[in-house]
Parts: C-alpha cells; structure tokens; sequence
C-alpha cells in the first residue's frame, strides 16, 4: 500500500471514528479570513482556510450536523442541547472576503451564518490593531524586539513572519498596562520602520451596502464592539460604549435587531465578570473564543464555546480537531 493510499484510509478512518462519536450539543464553528494567507502583506494568521477548503467544511457539516442560526439558540439553550448535534457557522471581523468569498459559498450550499462586526473596520474606515503590528512586524529593519512593559525580548525570523508575527501579537493581548495606541508607537520606533505608512491595498473590510445585501439574503449579524480592543483592557465605561455604540450603529445600517455579541479576542482573561454585565444589558447571548463544545444543559448563554477554525485545515482535519476536543472535555471530566 503506497504511502499516499495509507494517509487517506487513516484520514477516512478518523473522519468515521469521529462522526460515530460525536456528541450531541451545540458545535460553533468560528472562521475569521477565507482565502490565502500567503497573499497578505498583513497578518496571516487570521485565514482561517482557502475557498476549497471552505466548501468542503460546509459539505461536511451539512453532512454531519443540524446547521441553525441565532434565532435557534433560546430554544436549543431550553433545555433541547442534547437532543441533536448542532451547528452554528460564525465569522468574527467583518472582512472583505466574507463577502466575496465565503458568502457566494454559503449561499450554494443554503447555509445562513452570522458575522460578528467591528463597526470602526466597516467601508474600510481603519486598519485594525493587529494588522497593523503584522504589518510592522514583516517590515521590521531589526532581528529583536522589546518593548518597554514587555518582561522579555522576542526574536523575529525572517525566515518564519507568521510565528514572529504570532509571538508579538500573544505579548500585546496580555494586558501590560499599554494601550494599543501605545503599544503601535512604540514598535514603530523600535522596528525602525523606513515609511510608518501602511501600503495602499485592496479594502480589507467589507461595506455596509454588502451587509445589507448578506442580510437580505438570510445571513445574520452580531457585534464585536466598534474598536476590537479588548475589552478587560478597558475602563467600566469606555466597555459600555464598545459594546452600546456598535450595536446601536449595526441595527440603523442594517435595519434588523442585533442580539448576539462576540468577545473581542475573546480568551478566558479577555472579558471580566464587569464585561458580562455589561453584555447583559444589551444583548441575549454572546461569544468567547474559547475552544469547546457545548453540551452541558446548564450552559452559561454569556460565555459559549467556539471552534476556531485555523491552518487551512480540510474537513477530515476539521474532523480529528472535534474528536480532540471531545477527548480533552472527557479528560477534564474524568479528573475533575
């Protein structure tokens, strides 16, 4: 047996292992970028997979799964978790590819998700921060960086941008006493950056006519604040207005009620029991970025679990992630 028949029947096999295991509950499945990463002169991390790998995903989770969309979540959260193997196809950002790329594929196969937006990036009014600390990251002029809050210096590869663009971006999430306004003056001056000036490229984000016209064709929208800053970075009131502000100004452009929010980063230290709170107030679910599926019937309707999607994996890769999620969840539960 060659070794490229040997891959695919051990693929197969861990694709059915998985399908014949899987619990019932509700699997989020959340993409950011769909394209290809190598393209970016921006941060690369975000793609979450090409077209052709997008398309197969949807396949295979129609296949595999009862696909509903936010309007579906009270009932589920009732009480009716377990009754099948949910799935809710998610998008955080707003960016342009959404539209142009995995909205015509979402259409074909008759799948509505919801996009989570960061009202700042719409019409492509703003670069968001951490496109803009990719950008001077793979332009830097120096092989180190370290900035003045940070404990450690970190080494940057020209060899490897995305991992140096990955190490940087994991030191700026953790909450250092730094804005982020700081923190990009900062690493212009220490990268040596020749022209601060970001490159004049295609618009990154979609426009709020595309929403309107994703909207009218059944796709569904929530908030991720109007900045994307993080939210337990920020003071009580700047939280309020992130999250007020951007719902208020996604339901006049699109004229729909917004009732899910999605946490900005959204890591067990990105939002606070204050975040919550504040969350409450103005919606009836929301987000984290926390990787899990969800299957308890007492489940917390503020803080469910998502499945990153990520490395231009396929659908039996997608697969073999779920199955390693279930293993995980068993494990914790077992040593609890």
């Amino acid at each position: 047996m060659g070794a490229r028949m040997l891959t695919n029947v051990k693929h197969a096999v861990g694709r059915y292992i998985a399908n014949a295991v899987l619990p019932n509950g509700l699997y989020c499945f959340n993409y950011h970028r769909i394209g290809e990463a190598s393209l970016t002169e921006y941060d690369p991390n975000v793609f979450s997979c090409d077209e052709a790998n997008f398309s197969e995903h949807m396949e295979y989770i129609k296949q595999h799964f009862t696909i509903i969309t936010l309007d579906d979540i009270s009932i589920i959260l009732n009480g009716k978790i377990r009754d099948k193997r949910y799935a809710l196809i998610t998008f955080d950002d707003g960016y342009i590819d959404n539209y142009t790329k995995a909205f015509p594929i979402l259409l074909e196969n008759k799948i509505s998700a919801t996009f989570f937006l960061a009202t700042n990036f719409m019409n492509n009014a703003e670069i968001p921060w951490w496109d803009r600390i990719a950008y001077l990251v793979r332009h830097a002029q120096v092989d180190e960086i370290k900035l003045n809050n940070w404990p450690d210096s970190i080494t940057l590869s020209k060899e490897d941008v995305p991992t140096s663009i990955r190490k940087v971006l994991d030191v700026v999430k953790i909450n250092n006493g730094s804005t982020i306004e700081e923190i990009l003056i900062e690493l212009e001056q220490k990268l040596q950056i020749p022209d601060s000036k970001l490159m004049d490229q295609e618009p990154l984000f979609m426009t709020w006519d595309m929403a309107r016209e994703m909207s009218a064709a059944g796709m569904e929208f929530g908030s991720q604040t109007c900045s994307h800053r993080i939210m337990s970075h920020l003071r009580i009131e700047e939280q309020d207005y992130e999250a007020k502000t951007s719902k208020e100004l996604i339901e006049k452009e699109l004229n729909t009620s917004i009732k899910a929010f999605a946490y900005p980063v959204g890591g067990k230290d990105s939002f606070t029991p204050e975040t919550v709170k504040i969350i409450k107030k103005y919606y009836q679910i929301s987000f984290s970025f926390i990787s899990g599926i969800n299957t308890s019937k007492n489940l917390d309707e503020f803080c469910i679990e998502r499945i990153s999607v990520d490395s231009n994996c396929n659908a039996t890769q997608l697969s073999h992630k779920l199955l390693k999620l279930l293993l995980r969840k068993v494990h914790k539960s077992v040593w609890k």
